[in-house]
């Protein structure tokens, strides 16, 4: 058996500061680690934890931030304007942190970090492997990503023109209409340039590890992996934590009123990309056909729409999302941006219910349609009302939708398999 490792993963946020799939993932991914016998050490900000804690053999060394952090719907956010000192600071914590706990090698999380990790790898000379969990290294707003399943090739900085009067201008329609159209356009062309940093940095990553075949698809055919010599795919790891129990939710049924009511539930931003706005068209045509239907919507956001076949419940805590998925009839993830790995979905399927998703990204490898969920085209809220419509209605399919679901998950996203191969990719690194 090959030596243990100490490997250091490096990510924006950890629990209980998680308001994404990414840090319920890295956090699976850490205890799955720690269990196979290495040692973890996560090396994150501190939003006002303890600066230095031990959890389920796992090591969490959280550093202090020098710049203002605002809050956003219970969420930490580092001001756009600290960005770049950020990674400059973060990069040399990252670097004192990783030899004072000598670590063999870094993993970086999410996008954000990849700079700062990049930085801590040039100081220490340790092997780097980068995840790719969204499309935010392409742009943290990636409005051509709303059309087709790749960006352009050519947007590089000549580009910088178009981006201005078209794209930035869709930004601003979609995402922040009631702001200054001036002020919008200059935060997008911000976030682009931030994106060409994150992209340069690419050079100095010695593995990149896609969470699907879908969304390395994505940035292949966007031309960003062909300067990285080692692309491997390495699912993510499923839920630990056991699926709560039927007292639980009923108890929870009871609480949110869902008592006699047929439950869509949606978990996620309220936003285009992951489009919330066909679900909300797609639940009023359900509504006037299948009676007792109640759409419940969990996530941050503005969801803009009221009715009483509808209801918001906000940001919940994960223990709460986990709850709710067995009280569903099913999930659906409409998403118009391709979802790497949906942690949505993954969930969901752990917990035994069919999922309608779209096919975009890595979706497909989770939902395998007429088997363990449907499929359907993005931007179609007609197909996906139909679709909808089609598993409420028929409790047959229901049924066999909702077995094949956790047995998916059993049989394709094995912890074991996943670990195995990112494993591997360490030791390749390392020689």
């Amino acid at each position: 058996m090959p030596a243990p490792l100490t490997v250091c993963l490096v990510n924006e946020y950890f629990p209980p500061f998680a308001h994404g799939g990414g840090e319920w993932s890295t956090e699976a991914l850490a205890r799955s680690l720690a269990a196979r016998g290495h040692r973890v050490v996560v090396v994150t900000p501190n939003y006002g934890a303890s600066a230095v804690e031990e959890r389920d053999g796992v090591r969490i060394r959280r550093f202090r931030l020098p710049f203002v952090v605002k809050w956003v719907e219970g969420r930490p956010i580092i001001r756009g304007r600290y960005r770049l000192p950020f990674y400059l600071y973060a990069g040399f914590v990252v670097a004192r942190l990783a030899r004072r706990e000598k670590v063999t090698l870094l993993h970086v999380q999410n996008s954000r970090m990849l700079v700062p990790g990049v930085i801590a790898r040039l100081i220490t000379g340790l092997p780097l492997v980068f995840t790719i969990r969204d499309t935010n290294i392409m742009h943290d707003a990636p409005v051509c990503l709303l059309h087709r399943e790749e960006g352009p090739c050519d947007c590089g900085v000549r580009k910088l023109g178009k981006l201005w009067r078209r794209c930035s201008v869709e930004y601003h329609r979609l995402y922040q209409p009631s702001r200054s159209p001036l002020l919008t356009k200059l935060r997008f062309l911000f976030l682009k340039l931030d994106s060409y940093l994150k992209q340069f940095s690419f050079r100095w990553v010695d593995a990149v590890v896609g969470v699907s075949a879908g969304i390395l698809d994505v940035y292949r055919r966007s031309g960003l992996l062909q300067k990285t010599s080692r692309v491997e795919v390495v699912y993510s790891i499923p839920p630990l934590a056991p699926v709560p129990s039927p007292s639980e939710g009923e108890v929870l049924r009871k609480r949110l009123g869902l008592m006699g009511k047929r439950v869509v539930l949606y978990v996620g931003k309220f936003s285009w990309g992951k489009g919330t706005a066909d679900l909300v068209k797609a639940a009023e045509r359900v509504v006037a056909s299948v009676p007792g239907v109640l759409f419940v919507f969990v996530g941050e956001g503005k969801l803009g729409a009221t009715g009483a076949h509808i209801r918001c419940l906000g940001s919940l805590p994960n223990r709460e999302v986990l709850a709710l998925y067995p009280l569903a009839d099913v999930v659906v993830s409409p998403s118009w941006i391709p979802d790497a790995l949906s942690r949505v979905i993954l969930e969901a399927l752990w917990a035994g219910r069919p999922v309608i998703g779209t096919r975009t990204g890595g979706t497909p490898e989770l939902i395998q349609d007429g088997k363990n969920g449907l499929l359907v085209e993005k931007c179609d809220p007609d197909s996906l009302a139909r679709a909808i419509e089609t598993v409420l209605r028929d409790d047959a399919l229901r049924a066999s939708l909702a077995a094949g679901a956790r047995r998916h998950v059993e049989e394709r996203f094995r912890p074991e398999e996943s670990l195995d191969r990112l494993l591997a990719v360490y030791e390749a690194v390392r020689t």
